[in-house]
């Protein structure tokens, strides 16, 4: 099962707090990300693999991989 690392993004851009999670695929990490949002942005990694920065808000603001060991 994939260690999923989400963080938590400051006003300045720079992370506050990061939160370990493992989940069978991509859109399960996503989802705890969702719940993570509200004052922050939440930057949603696989190893070295950024999937997903979302705006505080819940909504992707940078997409840059999706699905289970996209490139």
């Amino acid at each position: 099962m994939p260690d999923y690392k989400l963080y938590a993004i400051g006003e300045d851009g720079h992370i506050e707090k990061r939160f370990d999670y493992f989940a069978p695929e991509d859109l399960d990490a996503l989802d705890r990300a969702r719940q993570l949002c509200g004052p922050h942005e939440i930057e949603v990694w696989e190893g070295a693999r950024l999937i997903t920065r979302l705006a505080a808000d819940g909504k992707v603001s940078t997409m840059k991989a999706a699905g289970p060991h996209a490139a």
